[in-house]
Protein backbone atom coordinates (compact mmCIF):
# COMPACT_ATOMS: atom_id res chain seq x y z
CA UNK A 1 0.00 0.00 0.00
CA UNK A 2 2.66 2.43 0.81
CA UNK A 3 4.59 1.58 -2.59
CA UNK A 4 1.33 2.40 -4.29
CA UNK A 5 0.73 5.53 -2.31
CA UNK A 6 4.13 6.62 -2.70
CA UNK A 7 3.99 5.83 -6.79
CA UNK A 8 0.81 8.34 -7.09
CA UNK A 9 2.33 10.96 -4.53
CA UNK A 10 5.57 10.97 -7.53
CA UNK A 11 2.69 10.92 -10.19
CA UNK A 12 0.80 13.62 -9.06
CA UNK A 13 4.41 15.56 -8.61
CA UNK A 14 5.19 15.03 -12.12
CA UNK A 15 1.59 16.28 -13.31
CA UNK A 16 1.47 19.19 -11.26
CA UNK A 17 5.14 20.16 -12.51
CA UNK A 18 4.13 19.14 -16.16
CA UNK A 19 0.88 21.86 -15.56
CA UNK A 20 3.02 24.38 -14.15
CA UNK A 21 5.74 23.99 -16.92
CA UNK A 22 2.67 24.60 -19.73
CA UNK A 23 1.70 27.35 -18.04
CA UNK A 24 4.83 29.39 -18.17
CA UNK A 25 4.71 32.29 -19.57
CA UNK A 26 6.69 33.09 -22.92
CA UNK A 27 8.11 35.80 -23.86
CA UNK A 28 6.94 37.42 -27.36
CA UNK A 29 10.18 37.37 -28.81
CA UNK A 30 10.29 33.82 -27.79
CA UNK A 31 7.20 32.85 -29.22
CA UNK A 32 8.10 34.47 -32.49
CA UNK A 33 11.73 32.71 -32.78
CA UNK A 34 9.81 29.63 -32.49
CA UNK A 35 6.89 31.00 -34.85
CA UNK A 36 9.58 31.55 -37.23
CA UNK A 37 11.69 28.61 -36.97
CA UNK A 38 15.09 31.25 -36.78
CA UNK A 39 16.47 30.12 -33.86
CA UNK A 40 19.91 28.58 -34.57
CA UNK A 41 19.47 29.64 -37.99
CA UNK A 42 22.99 31.65 -38.02
CA UNK A 43 26.55 30.37 -38.16
CA UNK A 44 28.78 31.90 -35.65
CA UNK A 45 30.40 33.87 -38.24
CA UNK A 46 26.94 35.27 -39.06
CA UNK A 47 25.63 35.95 -35.75
CA UNK A 48 28.88 37.69 -34.39
CA UNK A 49 27.71 39.98 -38.22
CA UNK A 50 24.02 40.49 -36.92
CA UNK A 51 25.67 41.63 -33.58
CA UNK A 52 27.12 44.38 -34.96
CA UNK A 53 24.58 45.41 -36.37
CA UNK A 54 22.72 47.90 -33.73
CA UNK A 55 21.65 47.17 -30.40
CA UNK A 56 18.81 46.80 -27.86
CA UNK A 57 18.18 50.61 -26.86
CA UNK A 58 16.54 51.71 -23.88
CA UNK A 59 13.21 53.39 -23.90
CA UNK A 60 14.10 56.60 -22.91
CA UNK A 61 16.90 56.70 -25.85
CA UNK A 62 14.63 55.75 -27.84
CA UNK A 63 12.01 58.42 -26.79
CA UNK A 64 14.95 60.93 -26.64
CA UNK A 65 16.02 60.50 -30.28
CA UNK A 66 12.47 60.28 -31.68
CA UNK A 67 11.72 63.88 -29.66
CA UNK A 68 14.58 65.11 -31.17
CA UNK A 69 13.94 64.29 -34.86
CA UNK A 70 10.56 65.44 -34.21
CA UNK A 71 11.55 69.06 -33.06
CA UNK A 72 13.00 69.52 -36.84
CA UNK A 73 10.49 68.87 -39.07
CA UNK A 74 6.70 70.61 -39.84
CA UNK A 75 3.41 68.55 -38.78
CA UNK A 76 2.85 66.69 -42.39
CA UNK A 77 6.76 65.39 -42.48
CA UNK A 78 6.99 61.72 -41.94
CA UNK A 79 7.62 60.81 -38.73
CA UNK A 80 7.85 56.62 -39.07
CA UNK A 81 6.77 53.83 -41.40
CA UNK A 82 5.46 50.77 -40.08
CA UNK A 83 6.26 47.24 -41.48
CA UNK A 84 4.18 44.14 -39.92
CA UNK A 85 6.09 40.95 -38.57
CA UNK A 86 5.29 39.00 -41.97
CA UNK A 87 7.37 41.59 -44.19
CA UNK A 88 10.14 41.23 -41.82
CA UNK A 89 10.05 37.75 -41.74
CA UNK A 90 10.63 37.15 -45.57
CA UNK A 91 13.26 39.70 -45.61
CA UNK A 92 15.10 37.56 -42.71
CA UNK A 93 14.32 33.89 -44.01
CA UNK A 94 16.40 34.64 -47.17
CA UNK A 95 19.71 32.75 -47.41
CA UNK A 96 22.62 33.79 -45.82
CA UNK A 97 20.62 37.01 -44.47
CA UNK A 98 21.96 38.11 -40.87
CA UNK A 99 19.94 41.77 -40.62
CA UNK A 100 18.43 44.36 -42.52
CA UNK A 101 19.41 47.53 -44.20
CA UNK A 102 16.82 50.66 -44.09
CA UNK A 103 16.62 52.74 -46.57
CA UNK A 104 15.43 56.62 -46.93
CA UNK A 105 13.46 56.75 -49.97
CA UNK A 106 10.76 58.88 -52.40
CA UNK A 107 7.45 57.24 -52.65
CA UNK A 108 4.95 57.78 -55.76
CA UNK A 109 3.58 60.93 -53.90
CA UNK A 110 7.14 62.47 -53.06
CA UNK A 111 6.72 61.62 -49.67
CA UNK A 112 9.86 60.34 -47.44
CA UNK A 113 9.47 56.70 -46.54
CA UNK A 114 11.86 54.01 -45.90
CA UNK A 115 12.57 50.78 -47.73
CA UNK A 116 14.54 48.06 -46.55
CA UNK A 117 16.88 44.92 -48.18
CA UNK A 118 18.33 42.15 -46.61
CA UNK A 119 21.78 42.16 -45.75
CA UNK A 120 24.65 39.35 -45.84
CA UNK A 121 27.53 38.63 -42.84
CA UNK A 122 29.28 40.94 -45.13
CA UNK A 123 27.50 44.07 -44.76
CA UNK A 124 26.53 43.55 -48.31
CA UNK A 125 22.91 44.31 -49.40
CA UNK A 126 21.24 41.10 -50.62
CA UNK A 127 19.94 41.92 -54.54
CA UNK A 128 21.09 38.93 -56.66
CA UNK A 129 21.37 35.60 -56.82
CA UNK A 130 24.89 35.73 -55.97
CA UNK A 131 26.50 32.50 -54.08
CA UNK A 132 23.04 30.98 -54.52
CA UNK A 133 21.37 33.72 -51.27
CA UNK A 134 18.06 33.95 -53.12
CA UNK A 135 16.06 30.98 -54.83
CA UNK A 136 14.15 33.90 -57.23
CA UNK A 137 17.46 35.71 -58.61
CA UNK A 138 15.82 39.07 -57.69
CA UNK A 139 16.39 39.37 -53.62
CA UNK A 140 13.19 40.37 -51.17
CA UNK A 141 12.63 43.79 -50.55
CA UNK A 142 10.53 46.03 -48.08
CA UNK A 143 8.50 48.96 -48.68
CA UNK A 144 5.16 51.08 -49.00
CA UNK A 145 4.28 50.73 -45.17
CA UNK A 146 1.91 53.03 -43.78
CA UNK A 147 3.10 56.53 -43.34
CA UNK A 148 2.91 58.17 -39.71
CA UNK A 149 1.52 61.24 -39.52
CA UNK A 150 -0.91 59.75 -41.57
CA UNK A 151 -1.01 56.03 -40.33
CA UNK A 152 -0.01 56.47 -36.66
CA UNK A 153 -0.88 54.80 -32.78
Amino acid sequence: MRKLLFTLLILAGSLWACEKESQKEVSPLEQQKSASGRTGVLTSEERAAADAMGRIIPMSEFQKMTKAYQKGISSTDTRAVMYGAPVLEEILSQKGCVGIRFYLAKDAEGRTTVVFIGVDKNGKDINSNAAGRTSDGKGSTGGDGPICPSMCG
